[in-house]
């Protein structure tokens, strides 16, 4: 699957109707929360989507503005809340936190999904079941058959999303090479061939312009206009470094799968990395989950290859000889000296060599 996403040029009417399916969706997802909290707490029972949906019907008739919301999307409102339940049960059974489901208010609530039928894309075009037509910015043609159509509402305005099949998968020309990747925080990545990838740190470039914007939020009344106007204010500037970080990950993993049929990448442990209270920022800001699944994803797409390995102490062995060092290297140290060959060279380096052979740390922690 492989998703299009486009900004609307939206009329009055249009973006009056998106507003009100979207409260009305919003407020059915939380009544659904709150049947089924009440349902376990008074009879100990436990429902489901099924049980959820048979209601449809009923609740059109007590509430004739639901019955102006396309009869699919109530249904995958229902659906939503039924998998934040089982995601919910899910962590539960494995240790971890659960994070019981909560009721999601305006902020936090922000698109609805067509997911079989209802809409109509023609040339520009998008008509909505029960909403109505308007245009949108086609930067790109559509290319396979649209599965799905999710509205969402952002800082910047409506955008339309389209879950697409693709006719066939992207062809990219093979060139028999292969290459590892050692992702880091002085360089965003070091490639087995010695070649670096600079680190935009987007974060941190915009980090005192937010801090300003989000001073001046701080300040603000609740509920005021102006504290609505400062907190949009915010939302557009984390939204601009989002989209700037992945514009930054596409775009190198395209010229990635451009030169190699092979990239090798660590199978980091990001959730305990960013324990460390020092790194935590840089380590998020970096965001090297999210380039490793869109390098996965693209390479799957092209016919190409991603293959994760465990990195563990591959900054501590010598590249050349399999030499670990006695005395572990600090982040501070950026050069590797091997005392048994003699070899000198950037650790990042080094530890790129050091995946792309799989050579791992076999210590004992």
């Amino acid at each position: 699957m492989k998703a299009y996403k486009y900004k609307l040029k939206l009329n009055r009417a249009f973006a009056s109707n998106c507003a009100m399916t979207l409260d009305l969706c919003r407020e059915l997802y939380n009544a659904s929360l709150q049947e089924r909290r009440g349902a376990y707490s008074i009879r100990h029972l436990s429902l489901n989507y099924h049980d959820q949906r048979k209601q449809l019907p009923e609740i059109k008739l007590i509430r004739p503005e639901v019955a102006g919301v396309h009869s699919q999307v109530l249904q995958d409102v229902l659906r939503r809340c039924d998998k934040a339940f089982d995601h919910f049960f899910r962590r539960l059974k494995k240790g971890e936190t659960p994070g019981y489901p909560r009721f999601k208010g305006r902020d936090r609530f922000n698109s609805f999904c067509y997911p079989q039928s209802g809409f109509r894309l023609e040339g520009d075009k998008l008509h909505l079941s029960k909403i109505g037509s308007c245009r949108l910015r086609l930067s790109r043609p559509v290319e396979g058959r649209i599965k799905t159509c999710t509205i969402k509402r952002e800082e910047t305005g409506w955008f339309v999303i389209f879950a697409v099949e693709p006719n066939q998968s992207r062809f990219i020309p093979k060139t028999g090479k292969k290459v590892a990747v050692d992702v880091g925080l002085t360089h965003f990545a070091t490639l087995s061939t010695g070649e670096r990838i600079h680190n935009p740190r987007f974060y941190r470039a915009a980090e005192q312009k937010l801090g300003e914007a989000q001073r001046k939020l701080s300040t603000k009344k609740r509920g005021s206009n102006k504290r609505r106007a400062a907190k949009k204010i915010v939302a557009q500037a984390h939204r601009k470094i989002a989209n700037q970080r992945q514009h930054f990950f596409h775009h190198t993993a395209n010229e990635l799968l451009k030169r190699y049929d092979e990239i090798h990448l660590e199978d980091l442990q990001i959730r305990q990395m960013i324990r460390q209270s020092h790194l935590a920022k840089s380590i998020s800001d970096a965001g090297w989950g999210t380039f490793i699944s869109i390098t996965a994803h693209k390479a799957e797409e092209a016919g190409k290859q991603v293959r994760k390995k465990v990195a563990a102490g591959t900054s501590q062995t010598c590249s050349r000889c399999g030499h670990q060092l006695e005395v572990k290297l600090k982040l501070s140290d950026r050069v590797f000296e091997c005392p048994k060959c003699g070899q000198r060279m950037d650790r990042d380096w080094n530890s790129a060599i050091n995946i792309l052979n799989g050579r791992a740390s076999r210590r004992k922690k």
